[in-house]
């Protein structure tokens, strides 16, 4: 079949019944659902819309002719002629061809979803800083990210989806609302640290590390023992004490010392990872901002499990 410079050879969305062997010219494939992407070309010898073919799925890019073109054309009986007259195994062979591909356009959508989530962040972030509010219009966001990161809108959607999941923001209609002022930026650097550094933020706590901040902000809440500046102090007897009765297990000052090292925890004289932990009278920490950095760490992994599977 000829295809004269110019001319479609088929549309994006379309339902396909066969598919094209490029024999002479060039053709050029582009998508309206995925406008920022490159164009793919098509040269003697490309196989066009084989898995439309195959799936009766809908043709993925709108193909045109670059220059005066000539194409076999194969119907979907045709092939299935073929097939049936081949060995059982090329059937296996055509069908594996197939999960391949959907394999491959599966991790290309969570590596896209995995790119955008530093940009959404960091813009969402800087709104609110600059406004003063926790929202931001909903169309806004979605256009400034792809202005930034090329994501379309509903890309967007689906990862603002599985934030909401998370409680992390809420979607109210044409807004979204941040369910904490802290844990977005907070989010967003620890994620800024791993890319840049290539290994772990200081932010990630370890699980022994959680449980003994949790001790104390459970002391610190349920004894008062935070000041008018957000500041807790707890005595180091009474962190023991707690920590013995809910933990099971003898706080020492090789346990703490990760706390104090990442600057959750301070205290009034230089710490020794070696000495008796009771020579530390007491740990100060700012109340919220513990609070903020144990519930970025609860969302963290639930993240990194929705958006990499």
């Amino acid at each position: 079949m000829l295809i004269a410079e110019g001319e479609y050879l088929c549309l994006e969305g379309e339902r396909g019944n066969s598919l094209y062997i490029v024999q002479s010219g060039m053709f050029k494939g582009t998508s309206r659902k995925n406008p920022e992407s490159e164009p793919e070309y098509f040269e003697p010898g490309s196989i066009i819309g084989e898995l439309s073919l195959l799936e009766t799925a809908p043709r993925e890019l709108t193909i045109q002719a670059e220059e005066d073109s000539e194409v076999l054309v194969i119907e979907q009986e045709q092939l299935k002629e073929i097939l049936d007259a081949k060995p059982s195994w090329i059937n296996s062979i055509m069908s594996f061809l197939v999960s391949r591909r959907h394999i491959a356009e599966e991790n290309k959508k969570k590596s896209d979803l995995v790119q955008a989530l530093p940009p959404l962040l960091f813009l969402f972030a800087k709104y609110i800083e600059n406004s003063k509010t926790d929202t931001i219009p909903l169309l806004l966001l979605q256009e400034k990210l792809h202005d930034m990161n090329g994501t379309a809108p509903e890309e967007a959607n689906h990862l603002l989806q599985i934030l909401e999941d998370l409680k992390l923001l809420k979607i109210e209609r044409d807004v979204v609302r941040a369910e904490s002022l802290q844990v977005i930026p907070l989010l967003y650097h620890t994620l800024k640290y791993r890319a840049l550094h290539k290994q772990v933020s200081p932010n990630i706590l370890s699980m022994t590390e959680q449980m003994v901040l949790t001790v104390f902000l459970q002391l610190a809440k349920g004894n008062r023992l935070t000041s008018n500046d957000g500041i807790c102090t707890i005595p180091t007897e009474l962190l023991k004490e707690e920590a013995k009765k809910s933990m099971h297990f003898t706080l020492t000052s090789r346990i703490v010392a990760p706390l104090v090292h990442k600057g959750v925890f301070v205290t009034d004289q230089p710490f020794d990872i070696h000495a008796p932990l009771d020579n530390v009278p007491c740990f100060y920490a700012e109340f919220e901002k513990s609070l903020d950095l144990l519930e970025m760490n609860r969302i963290f992994p639930l993240l990194d499990k929705k958006l990499v599977g």
